[in-house]
């Protein structure tokens, strides 16, 4: 009997660990991200949504470096004992100059890839554009709960 158990859950661990590393393959065969969930897209949008995100990533990556080092440094220089107020606007204005940058960056990558689909396509890809800020912001809130300091 004890045998019987114990095989049964050997054979669920087994069965559920396949099913979720079949469920990450399919998340990382996705190029893309959600990009690659429009319909009908052709080989060639494929390939072309692919290079664009590379290249957008490459333009990125030191923007979001450079924007990590500019906070480090604000709260460094915003929390010790003589604040220079100067100095903490300073950095706050060239963490916004950043985050400006990358949004005008963004919103030129959703063109560029906007240039490349169908009418139809065009659709479905825009009202996606809001729900990955809706479940990251989802996240972000239940993260939030139970975490109150009174």
């Amino acid at each position: 009997m004890r045998t019987k158990k114990i095989m049964i859950i050997a054979v669920l661990v087994f069965v559920s660990g396949s099913i979720f590393a079949q469920g990450q393959m399919k998340r990382k065969g996705q190029v893309g991200g959600r990009m690659m969930n429009i319909p009908d897209l052709t080989d060639v949008q494929k390939t072309q949504i692919k290079d664009m995100r590379t290249a957008n990533m490459k333009v990125m990556l030191p923007l979001k470096n450079e924007l990590r080092e500019k906070q480090a440094h604000l709260n460094t220089i915003s929390t010790g004992d003589n604040v220079k107020i100067t100095d903490v606007n300073i950095a706050i204005e060239e963490i916004s100059a950043i985050k400006l940058t990358m949004a005008k960056k963004r919103a030129q990558h959703r063109q560029d890839i906007r240039k490349i689909l169908s009418d139809d396509q065009r659709v479905f890809f825009d009202m996606q554009s809001g729900k990955q800020k809706r479940r990251q912001n989802a996240k972000k809130q239940g993260n939030r709960q139970g975490k109150c300091i009174k």
